[in-house]
């Protein structure tokens, strides 16, 4: 798996998120840690739904609007702030927008307070933050996202040496003093749990890792329908392919092929035991099925060479050159916005495929993917006051908060007509477009209509990808991987690499399997045996 792009990243949150995202190599030192969910409920802020705003569509992983409100909801009756001023350190995929700006400023006077932002670059964000964790220097409001969690040198140790505990201040029915924060479910509130301390605030959101999308005004014209099984898709893939046209079936596809040939994400129980995804058959059916496609030259060039991560992924796919291609949840409706001024015949759709034909299958997925941590030196006012702010900034769409932290300022940053979403004028792009405060926000991010139909299409689609997900071993528990487990994926996925694209034999795969055991597989194994056992799950 790799890290996301600044496309790809709002995907992942759940604007189209996702926490299963891993970093490699790694030289993260430690024996791995583990927390609970059914252990730590006397830990968690109590639930309590916001009733104030009622959304067209709202399930366990989506919430939208198909019109925008026509009167909007103010959910926080007093200013959070008292004149403060705080730094918040937060990725960001893409340039950061000029300041000072008057987006910012209007934030800020609604908060009653000043939160600078310290925006750093999404793909060297964990580079950035080890040195800083390591030396101890953090600003009043430190958002790590979940898949950084796993590269972070001994974080269990760090955390409770940098960051304050929020149990004092949020848990139980303490949490009614901050209903927005009290609105997130204590599914997420548990993932905020570390060394038996409720120590951040979770960004819930889940999506699928990957979805296979598929370009249908391409199939519409060649008289060809979508598949059912791997063996249909290999047949329409040979249909698709024509060099001398510069097409080709596939961009990018790995992940997409492991979940559709029943893999597990990584771990899986069978009989008692504890089976990696690399010693399943499912696994290894996906490899072969991967190297299928190369030798019958079936991937585009760019993809063979560059790998499935290459920066022309998606320019490749909207230019009609890869014509099936992998990608988060949100590019579907980025394309489709991109091209419809661009090429009005543009067409596309995911498809929910399983090689069998039989019944979906898709891989669980954290319920939150974003953690927001409170310096410890910080005196209980100030904790008080930024809990309040961030209270704030989860106040859900239907809310004037929502609105002011999404869009800005109508006629400055957006124009809005009647019960349609706001456009983002040119000064709007530029300042309020970039999803820069949205990391303080708090709340599952909402779908929009982003074109005729769209809500109900992706919210069915994630509404079945979630009620098909393989139940998993470790489900309520947060779970950080031993360090030679960590630092041994990534070789063993360039191994694999190597066999798929036919540099070495398709029946080295079971050597490579060997060497991942020897390198941390089996020690792992027998750490997440014992947290397991532990929690009653064996």
């Amino acid at each position: 798996m790799s890290t996301p792009n600044r496309r790809g990243f709002l995907a992942l949150a759940g604007l189209g998120l996702l926490s299963a995202c891993t970093t490699a190599p790694v030289s993260r030192k430690g024996a791995g840690t583990a927390e609970a969910v059914d252990k730590l409920a006397q830990l968690l802020p109590k639930h309590i739904p916001y009733a104030g705003v009622t959304p067209d569509v709202n399930t366990p992983v989506s919430i939208g609007f198909t019109k925008y409100p026509d009167t909007l909801v103010k959910a926080i009756t007093e200013v959070p702030g008292k004149g403060s001023s705080f730094t918040a350190m937060t990725p960001l995929w893409g340039p950061p927008p000029p300041t000072p700006n008057a987006y910012n400023d209007a934030v800020n006077k609604a908060l009653g307070a000043t939160v600078k932002l310290n925006i750093v670059d999404g793909n060297s964000y964990g580079d950035k933050l080890a040195p800083m964790l390591a030396a101890g220097n953090v600003p009043e409001i430190t958002a790590v996202p979940g898949w950084i969690l796993q590269t972070l040198s001994d974080f269990d140790r760090t955390i409770d040496k940098l960051f304050t505990d929020l149990g004092p201040y949020l848990s139980g029915d303490k949490s009614a003093a901050y209903p927005m924060l009290a609105n997130i479910s204590e599914e997420a509130w548990a993932f905020g749990v570390f060394n038996g301390k409720l120590m951040s605030v979770p960004h819930p959101g889940m999506s699928p890792v990957k979805v296979t999308y598929y370009r249908q005004d391409i199939l519409a014209k060649l008289g060809a329908q979508p598949w059912k099984t791997a063996d249909e898709l290999f047949e329409l893939a040979r249909k698709i392919t024509d060099p001398k046209k510069k097409r080709w079936a596939f961009g990018g596809i790995q992940q997409e092929i492991e979940r559709a040939f029943r893999a597990p994400r990584d771990w899986r129980l069978d009989g008692g035991k504890l089976v990696h995804r690399y010693e399943t058959k499912e696994y290894a059916d996906a490899v072969a099925f991967q190297r299928k496609i190369y030798e019958a030259e079936l991937v585009h060039p760019t993809i063979v060479s560059q790998g499935i991560t290459a920066p022309a992924g998606k320019e490749l796919f909207e230019a009609g050159q890869a014509v099936i291609a992998e990608d988060g949840f949100g590019a579907w409706h980025e394309a489709v916005q991109r091209q419809a001024t661009i090429n009005p015949e543009f067409a596309m759709a995911p498809i929910y495929w399983t090689a069998d034909g039989g019944a979906p299958f898709g891989w669980y997925q954290e319920p939150a993917w974003m953690y927001l941590f409170l310096r410890k030196d910080l005196p209980k006012e100030k904790v008080e006051e930024i809990l309040r702010i961030l209270n704030w900034f989860g106040s859900p769409i239907g809310t004037e908060e929502y609105h002011l932290w999404r869009y800005g300022v109508e006629g400055t940053h957006y124009t809005q007509k009647a019960g349609e979403f706001p456009v983002y004028t040119k000064k709007g792009q530029q300042e309020a477009q970039p999803p820069t405060f949205f990391f303080l926000s708090s709340q599952l991010e909402p779908d929009s209509e982003y074109y005729p139909g769209y809500l109900k299409e992706s919210g069915e689609y994630k509404l079945n990808w979630y009620n098909s997900r393989e139940k998993y071993p470790f489900e309520g528990i947060r779970k950080q991987d031993p360090s030679k487990l960590a630092a041994a994926q990534q070789p063993t996925e360039d191994k694999v690499k190597d066999i798929v694209k036919g540099r070495r034999p398709l029946t080295d795969l079971a050597q490579v399997v060997e060497e991942w055991k020897t390198a941390g597989g089996e020690e792992a194994r027998a750490f997440f045996m014992k947290v397991l056992k532990d929690n009653g799950r064996v």
